[in-house]
């Protein structure tokens, strides 16, 4: 184990019940921050990318109540 390991498991023991769950959780969901990090971007690029095509009159976009009357059509086939 590596000193500032140490340190901070000697550290978490002064913690409170509530306060080393928290940690143990925040450990625990560390490794994939940096995965939800990566998906944020592309959503960010992704959603970049559609309103360019969509201000450039590449593609139309269709209005929510739009999809939910033809959902209500093509259900009722």
């Amino acid at each position: 184990m590596t000193s500032l390991f140490e340190q901070v498991l000697a550290s978490s023991k002064s913690l409170t019940a509530d306060e080393r769950a928290r940690l143990a959780h925040a450990l625990i969901a560390s490794p994939h921050q940096q995965q939800d990090d990566d998906a944020e971007q592309q959503w960010l690029a992704a959603t970049a990318q559609r309103v360019g095509e969509i201000e450039a009159g590449y593609v139309t976009a269709v209005s929510w109540q739009d999809i939910k009357q033809q959902l209500s059509k093509d259900q009722s086939k």
